[in-house]
């Protein structure tokens, strides 16, 4: 049971404090380097005092669960943030590879609304996890999964927010490039001095430079104050795309209908057309498979835990108007243009072709609405997720904003996103199927909370090293959990290695089985490992885990706050913060 004294965690079994984390004592009079030439800066974040962390290696105020002063996220919140992340240019160009395999731009929706409605039911019973407890993913793996085998599933969640940063940093990079070729029309003769293989030119990099540059101070604005910058894309965005799709209708005639893209019906037929469909319905749950393992990191901040709710209803509406007017756009861009355009970039590029000063400037403006559309989806699905996963790896040193920054540095350059982008296919469908991981996890962590302990948790010992959730004192591993996961993964991964080796153009001997397995990847990992996981329990209880009261310790949550937030007054009152300051402070 977690300790009730709210000075740190205690080992009940030895009668002292856990021993996980025990800091030297520093000596006195001794100043480091980087202090004396930078006495502002400390390579330790900023602490406060910790509701259940016994020190800083355990938690920082960031990691801490949210105290009720920070909890800021109404349900207007949650529709500003999916407003932010439905309006992105992956999710307009969602419905055309569904087009390409032989689906009707009718069945490309019918998946779109269906896939979205389910990921939809999933994000939000997963969230009140995190809008109930307020912690973050990362503390609430440990739950089910034990605390060293909670790094792994961690990690997997933090490589992939990453890499799709650097990703969507690429396709900023390509709207900047818009941007200054609409200002300055010779910017697109700037001399290429990169060879082709690398995937980019001379003037994509520069475009890339100005964009990654830009990004980082929208990446340094606080959690208890972004949802204000979600309001404002879920202004922008709309505009931007609806001007798109008006100005390609009007150069079509006004009409739609005469294009493949709604005329053509399916290509395909029988078995092969509802294969074909549950495929990209795995893909529709794939593309945000990855928010619903870690909703919590963002409903943590709610004011209620049903201001969370609103989740269930906005993201199969938003998805599918944005998938709509994608295809709609597409359809008239080929009678207005002479080709099916999926891109938005590409359609704002034409805009210029005329050379006047009137395509150039709705071009510039065209292309300032999209920077503004990325820089929302890279804060709202992937730096946020990943700045909480590279926390708990080392929460002494990182927070949510360093967590930011470095993986925004990550996922930039060490990634080398553009070459992904250009000639990757492997990859990519390697990120496209690494669903069949995703699944298993988020329905073990729901499994658990739900049927399994009833919503009967301790947070404290979430935060304890050597608390309840550690299963095994060797391993700190629940087996439960590890071998349900291996179930819920393994039959597809064969349909996995599949699908990467065709993406690069290549032959396997897997079976059609094999390759339909993967097919509902999501649906059938989600699925077995959760029905695994709870009769591993239901045969094999981990008793000593179990309580028959949740134990979320919000009196002394609460108590704590209430002098934090006294000492964040008294220190404002002495130095007087500037307006920047007070934009960027927590």
């Amino acid at each position: 049971m977690a300790s009730e004294d709210n000075k740190g965690f205690y080992d009940e079994k030895n009668g002292s404090p856990a021993a996980s984390a025990v800091d030297p004592v520093p000596a006195t009079g001794h100043v480091s380097g980087i202090k004396r030439r930078l006495p502002g800066f400390s390579l330790e974040v900023r602490q406060e005092e910790s509701s259940f962390a016994a020190t800083p290696r355990a938690s920082n105020a960031d990691f801490d669960p949210i105290p009720p002063s920070k909890r800021t996220w109404n349900w207007g919140a949650y529709v500003a943030y999916w407003m932010a992340d439905a309006w992105a240019v992956s999710n307009w160009e969602v419905a055309s590879s569904m087009i390409a395999v032989g689906l009707s731009w009718r069945m490309a929706i019918g998946a779109c609304v269906l896939g979205n409605t389910i990921m939809g039911l999933v994000i939000t019973v997963n969230g009140r996890m995190g809008a109930t407890l307020h912690t973050p993913f990362p503390v609430l793996a440990r739950m089910p999964f034990g605390y060293y085998f909670s790094y792994f599933v961690v990690l997997s969640r933090c490589v992939l927010a990453i890499v799709w940063l650097g990703v969507q940093t690429t396709t900023g990079g390509q709207c900047m490039t818009v941007l200054l070729t609409a200002i300055w029309p010779s910017f697109a003769h700037i001399p290429n001095h990169i060879p082709a293989d690398e995937g980019i030119t001379t003037a994509g990099m520069c475009g890339f430079v100005l964009y990654f540059l830009l990004q980082l101070p929208f990446l340094c604005i606080p959690y208890t104050k972004v949802q204000y910058f979600f309001g404002f894309k879920s202004i922008i965005a709309p505009i931007i795309f609806l001007a798109i799709f008006g100005d390609t209708l009007h150069k079509a005639g006004g009409t739609i209908s005469h294009s493949t893209v709604i005329t053509q019906g399916p290509t395909v037929s029988g078995s092969a057309l509802a294969w074909a469909f549950f495929a990209n319905l795995n893909g529709v749950l794939g593309n945000y498979a990855t928010l619903g393992l870690n909703i919590a990191d963002f409903s943590r901040y709610a004011n209620k835990p049903s201001a969370q709710n609103v989740q269930a209803l906005v993201i199969p509406i938003i998805f599918t108007i944005v998938g709509l007017l994608g295809i709609f756009t597409a359809a008239a861009a080929e009678t207005a243009y002479g080709k099916i355009i999926w891109n938005p970039i590409e359609i704002i590029n034409l805009w210029m072709a005329s050379g006047s000063h009137g395509g150039r400037a709705a071009a510039a403006f065209g292309a300032i609405g999209l920077i503004i559309v990325t820089l929302g989806i890279n804060i709202s699905a992937n730096s946020i997720s990943a700045a909480n996963d590279l926390m708990s790896f080392c929460p002494k040193y990182i927070n949510i904003r360093r967590g930011q920054l470095l993986a925004a540095v990550i996922g930039s350059w060490g990634f080398v996103p553009w070459k992904i982008l250009a000639s990757a296919a492997k990859f990519l469908a390697f990120l496209g199927g690494y669903t069949i991981f995703l699944g298993p996890m988020t329905s073990i962590l729901m499994t658990d909370y739900y049927i399994v302990r009833k919503g009967n948790v301790s947070v404290p010992d979430m935060y304890n090293f050597h608390g309840i959730y550690r299963y095994s004192p060797r391993y700190a591993t629940n087996w439960r959990a590890v071998v349900a996961f291996f179930i819920g993964c393994i039959p597809p991964l064969p349909g996995f290695v599949n699908n990467i080796v065709v993406a690069g153009l290549g032959k396997t001997t897997v079976s059609i089985g094999g390759q339909r397995l993967f097919n509902i990847g999501y649906l059938y990992s989600f699925v077995a490992a959760g029905v695994f996981y709870w009769g591993f329990n239901r045969f094999f209880p981990h008793n000593e885990s179990m309580m028959d009261h949740p134990e979320t310790g919000e009196d002394i949550i609460a108590a704590n706050d209430a002098k934090n937030v006294e000492k964040r007054r008294a220190d404002r009152a002495q130095r007087r913060p500037s307006i920047v300051t007070q934009v960027f402070e927590v």
